[in-house]
């Protein structure tokens, strides 16, 4: 009997290196990992097998709130107290790390501007306010998902930042957010148990077949009259072949929605049949679920659209751009965090998949003729160099009262348009800048990663260098107090 106690270790052992881990974009948990005491606020719960409706109405007689998915069996969830996990089939549970919620992406750029997303049971103003208590810089974008907030700080404070409970992941903001122009926001892939947060990974992904490829079919349920029949199914199954270039897929029409491994495309208004009613012209455009696993069929894969939007053909809401975004998620795909990418969490005007997305499509499904390789866990986010402050030193001279709390008034008069076009290897941006008790520092920064002081104050100008390609420059004016206004330009060098 002495050896009973040892031999329950080894055999809860075994069991925990058996279950998945739990996938983050920052490493992957598994069941060895020491369960840390949980006092609160938000964390991750993973279970011995997939949680159903009953594990969550549980929960929610608990008062555990369920967020969110992780594939394959671990929710999100937030409690004000300590939670009660007594008799539930919880293996591991614990807090997201800061390191879980700072993209790699915000160490291969020197870009300034950042989308900050707090977790869903946060309110807009609480997010704004945590900002503010922080001491960043905010500036709006009247296109932002709930609970998505962009703001300018130095890599340090996002550290910070990222320490905060209310705070679920930290990534670039694309030059699109930053330029304010209109864009909608995808909430992401959804789960059965919601949906799937951007410090996920992927789902598996389709189960493969003996050779290594997966057969797909999908079925159209419902279209929408805006657009021409067979002009309409021609650019959603154009959005599916293109993800299948790449790698080992394979599509093929059905006429059954039923029918395993399908992905069913409907247009739909408002409540539909499942969670996640649509709201509208306007809104959310669309939505899909992840494949199987963590769903099942038949709603594994499916591609769900809002009827009530205004669905075009190579411009406004471009039915390709839209289904080819989805499409990878009803492969498996989960938000990405480089800006430039289909799977960037805000929609754009698309042609085609950028590298990253080639590269996530194949880290599921392998190269095209070659199996995917296994799972690898990534390596650990280095701890970047400390950079230089993006806020600049406050500027010598006479200080404002301490009371001083009104920022500068700015202005941009050339070039004369927020979006501008050059040849040339840089471009003269001037303007003007006041303030009660006076104008101390104009700065400007390209978020390609070049940086300067304006010449002048009340009346400044800047030569900055351009990239071929898209720029975004933020222009900003500083008081003595440390008090400042900015204004974006969007510059296309050809």
């Amino acid at each position: 009997m002495q050896f009973l106690p040892v031999i329950c270790l080894l055999l809860s052992a075994l069991l925990a290196a058996a279950q998945p881990p739990i996938r983050l974009k920052s490493r992957q948990i598994d069941m060895t990992t020491p369960r840390p005491v949980l006092l609160g606020g938000h964390y991750l719960l993973q279970f011995g097998s997939k949680p159903g409706p009953e594990v969550r109405a549980e929960l929610a007689r608990r008062r555990i709130r369920v967020l969110g998915s992780v594939p394959e069996s671990a929710l999100l969830a937030s409690s004000p107290n300590p939670p009660d996990l007594e008799g539930l089939d919880v293996t591991w549970a614990g807090p997201l790390a800061p390191s879980d919620k700072l993209s790699r992406e915000l160490f291969r750029s020197r870009a300034d501007a950042y989308l900050v997303i707090f977790h869903s049971d946060v309110s807009g103003a609480d997010a704004r306010g945590l900002i503010e208590r922080e001491g960043l810089s905010r500036f709006d974008h009247p296109d932002l998902l709930p609970g998505h907030v962009l703001v300018i700080a130095s890599h340090r404070r996002l550290q910070d930042l990222a320490a905060l409970d209310e705070v679920a992941y930290i990534l670039p903001a694309s030059p699109d957010l930053v330029g304010g122009h209109r864009l909608h926001g995808c909430a992401g892939p959804l789960t059965e148990a919601g949906p799937a947060g951007q410090y996920v990974k992927i789902s598996p992904g389709w189960a493969k077949d003996a050779n290594g490829r997966v057969a797909l079919h999908y079925m159209f349920e419902s279209l929408t009259p805006r657009i021409e029949e067979n002009a309409e199914r021609n650019e959603v199954s154009r959005a599916l072949g293109e993800w299948a270039r790449y790698t080992n897929l394979d599509f093929s029409p059905t006429d059954h929605s039923s029918a395993e491994r399908s992905i069913t495309i409907l247009f739909a208004h408002g409540p539909h049949g499942d969670p996640y009613p649509f709201d509208g012209r306007g809104g959310m455009l669309a939505h899909t679920f992840y494949p199987a696993p963590p769903n099942s069929e038949p709603i594994a894969g499916d591609m769900h659209l809002d009827a009530d939007e205004n669905w075009q053909i190579g411009g406004g809401i471009d039915l390709f751009s839209v289904a080819l975004h989805e499409a990878g998620h009803a492969l498996g795909l989960g938000h990405a965090d480089r800006p430039g990418s289909v799977m960037y969490p805000y929609y754009r005007l698309l042609t085609g998949l950028s590298d990253d997305d080639i590269a996530g499509i194949r880290d599921l499904y392998g190269s095209p003729g070659l199996p995917a390789a296994p799972p690898a866990l990534p390596p650990a986010i280095p701890t970047p160099p400390e950079p230089p402050p993006s806020q600049p030193p406050r500027p010598a001279g006479p200080r404002a009262p301490d009371t001083d709390h009104t920022p500068p008034t700015l202005r941009i008069l050339s070039p004369a348009f927020t979006i501008a076009s050059t040849s040339e290897p840089s471009i003269l941006v001037s303007g003007t800048a006041g303030d009660n008790v006076g104008v101390a520092l104009v700065t400007w920064t390209n978020l390609t990663g070049a940086s300067g002081k304006a010449s002048g104050t009340t009346n400044w100008s800047a030569q900055i260098p351009l990239l071929v390609g898209t720029s975004v420059v933020i222009i900003r004016a500083y008081d003595s107090a440390g008090n400042s206004a900015w204004r974006a330009l969007t510059v296309v060098r050809r």
